[in-house]
């Protein structure tokens, strides 16, 4: 048996997934890490705490039966992205790194499209400025913190720097790449000029390859620590979302036939493969390189998914472990449109459409006969509206969606329909919930020569376990309830 493990480096755990050579998974295990905040809109992980995850959850993986680490031939990463890890010539860590969710480089994101007009940097990068990227983290770095700048020689996204760790070979993918400003969408390598003009020195980014890649081998001491046989391939690895797509089956826009993936983890996202870079004008879209070579993504996304619901419960059912079962049972006897209650999920400001970090949201429309299943229910139809709206931008750059496949840890039933029916899509239920991870673990298999290229197709995933249609009569309800909350974002007050 040839196995390839998927490393996924998520915003608060690692993720592991063992695939066999037909695409079967023998496996998942996981183990967390924390966030720190040293100030209000930091966000900062400790890379050191990313190898003690991932060494417990291979511990914990290869204690399974069904797998030995004599088994595994390969090891694919994906992980956030839009953060900065800096390292030194030897690859270790010169700080903590600036996470995806750090918002202290607010002035920076502003400055950039002083320095770049926004037409120009949406058309080279495929997206706009936006706190939450790479690009504007380096700046504050380098305004704030020169010494940290003078001890750096690679600034890279965190599977980069665990990759680091394993190999001893310091580079990145285009995927990656593509979400921090920097790089060329089109062509697939670093802009240079744009670099030039924001004063970041190119010379502190990576090499860059195709996702599938073999970035080189598991070195003795890395194998050692985790188990595994020294000189196995590691693949290059990619970008959450797009290995997310992967991963489900959506690696090519002609074989996708019109099918976008609907992420529900801590943020959402909508994304499609497509042939060729896509952008919107106004930059409310991302333009993404594929992990698939070749292959281009366009997504929108939006920064309060699951989190949404998770601020519910605990706002509901505090200290509950039964809570976000039970307010979602209550919430499904709740008829569509929540009682009047429309919820604006702006929690952490806004993407797509609005690129708005001071946005803010908000319960609209309260009254005293409301209660936790109203709220409940309020809440996630109101991410289905961001959601929707999102998608509806998408289709304003020639994606046209023939139905929807949903994943992550956010998904349940009623999320699911109300989905489909605010969309007016059919929506799948994706047939792993850890996608990025089966993602991630396809790219291994291919720098290991256990399959073919990406780009010729994947092994197929077990048939969807349910499809939920959109109910007509609750589908043209929410069409107009959107229209109303789409209103609501220039009536809401700011911060």
């Amino acid at each position: 048996m040839r196995v390839s493990v998927g490393i996924d480096l998520g915003s608060s755990r690692v993720k592991l997934l063992a695939l066999d050579e037909g695409g079967n998974a023998l496996g998942v295990t996981m183990a967390s890490y924390a966030t720190e905040s040293r100030r209000p809109g930091y966000a900062e992980q400790n890379p050191d705490r990313w190898w003690d995850a991932v060494r417990l959850a291979m511990s914990a993986m290869l204690s399974r039966p069904n797998l030995r680490g004599a088994d595994v031939v390969a090891l694919g990463l994906t992980g956030q992205m839009h953060s900065a890890v800096f390292l030194d010539a030897a690859g270790v860590p010169v700080r903590s790194a600036l996470m995806w969710s750090d918002g202290r480089a607010e002035a920076e994101a502003v400055e950039i499209e002083k320095r770049i007009p926004r037409a120009e940097l949406v058309a080279r990068t495929g997206n706009r400025s936006n706190v939450s990227f790479t690009a504007p983290k380096i700046m504050w770095v380098a305004a704030n913190e020169p010494d940290v700048i003078a001890r750096t020689r690679w600034i890279v996204q965190p599977k980069d720097a665990l990759r680091a760790r394993l190999t001893g070979e310091v580079a990145s993918d285009v995927s990656d790449a593509s979400a921090t400003l920097l790089l060329d969408l089109k062509t697939r390598t670093w802009a240079v000029d744009i670099c030039e003009k924001l004063g970041i020195d190119a010379r502190l980014l990576p090499p860059l390859a195709e996702s599938e890649t073999k970035a080189g081998e598991l070195r003795e001491d890395a194998a050692r620590s985790l188990g595994l046989p020294a000189g196995i391939a590691v693949a290059m690895g990619g970008a959450d979302a797009p290995a997310a797509a992967l991963g489900l089956g959506l690696a090519r826009e002609e074989d996708a036939k019109g099918v976008v993936l609907i992420s529900l983890g801590t943020g959402g996202q909508v994304l499609a493969p497509v042939t060729q870079p896509r952008t919107d004008p106004e930059g409310r879209l991302h333009g993404l390189c594929h992990v698939v070579p070749g292959q281009w993504c366009v997504m929108a996304a939006i920064l309060s998914a699951a989190a949404s619901l998770d601020w519910v419960v605990r706002l509901l059912r505090p200290d509950d472990p039964n809570g976000s079962r039970e307010l979602i049972a209550a919430a499904a006897k709740v008829p569509a449109g929540s009682d009047g209650l429309i919820f604006v999920p702006y929690l952490r400001g806004e993407r797509t459409p609005h690129f708005d970090p001071g946005a803010r949201g908000a319960m609209v429309g309260m009254r005293m006969n409301h209660g936790a299943p109203e709220l409940t229910r309020a809440v996630l139809e109101g991410v289905a509206y961001a959601l929707a709206e999102g998608l509806d931008v998408m289709r304003g750059v020639g994606v046209v969606p023939t139905s929807g496949v949903v994943a992550g840890g956010g998904v349940n039933r009623l999320w699911q329909q109300i989905i489909a029916d605010v969309l007016n899509l059919p929506v799948a239920l994706g047939a792993t919930e850890h996608g990025s991870a089966r993602g991630a673990a396809l790219l291994g298999a291919v720098a290991a020569g256990v399959i073919p290229s990406t780009a010729e197709g994947v092994p197929p995933l077990p048939a969807d376990t349910r499809v939920m249609e959109p109910d007509p009569a609750n589908a043209e309800l929410y069409a107009g309830i959107s229209a109303t909350y789409r209103e609501l974002y220039g009536r809401l007050p700011r911060m």
